[in-house]
């Protein structure tokens, strides 16, 4: 069996690296703004509650697309959901554990600057890198390495100073970082 092309172009994988990095930068600065201004707060919890329904209801109607027919989706989903308790079981500890996270993103959010708050947020890739090469054996090109040591390093500079940590400054290391990790994935794929 031939394995599928790539029919990707480098363009719309540049568009799409550039939209997340926007929406990441966007939506940390909302949540600051919402979870720091003087109105009343709403519960976090409530928050994360409703993003979860929303991409629960996406994913049924991808679901239902993809299927096709009203039969075949409902029988997608008793086979994989309900035909499959202790595979949810599993699936369920790393969803409360995401739940977590994003509980204490709203509680970090509401205590630190968004600039340091994004950048430290970003800690997850070399902590992701690092069990990967440990606990799954795998290893990282060096210029895999290189991104997550400079990433490491602008999350150090900006937290040496938080006080004078701009948003230009921000966004230069997330930047950079993002491309630099892309570039690797690249070359390796």
């Amino acid at each position: 069996m031939a394995a599928p092309r790539d029919n990707v172009t480098l363009l719309f994988k540049l568009y799409c690296l550039a939209v997340m990095t926007l929406m990441a930068a966007a939506y940390t600065i909302a949540l600051r703004y919402t979870r720091t201004s003087d109105k009343e707060l709403y519960f976090s919890t409530t928050a994360v509650c409703i993003t979860e329904v929303i991409k629960l209801l996406l994913s049924v109607g991808i679901l239902a697309k993809e299927t096709g027919s009203l039969g075949r989706f409902k029988a997608s989903l008793r086979e994989n959901v309900l035909g499959s308790p202790k595979e949810l079981l599993k699936l369920s500890v790393p969803s409360l554990v995401y739940a977590v996270q994003n509980n204490m993103a709203f509680l970090a959010l509401s205590n630190l600057d968004a600039a340091v708050y994004q950048v430290t947020y970003q800690l997850k890739i070399p902590c992701t890198a690092l069990c990967t090469v440990l606990m799954l054996n795998r290893t990282l090109s060096k210029l895999q390495w290189v991104s997550v040591f400079m990433l490491c390093a602008g999350v150090t500079l900006v937290q040496w100073k938080p006080a004078q940590a701009t948003k230009v400054v921000f966004l230069q290391v997330l930047v950079a970082s993002t491309l630099l990790l892309w570039l690797s994935i690249q070359t390796t794929s």
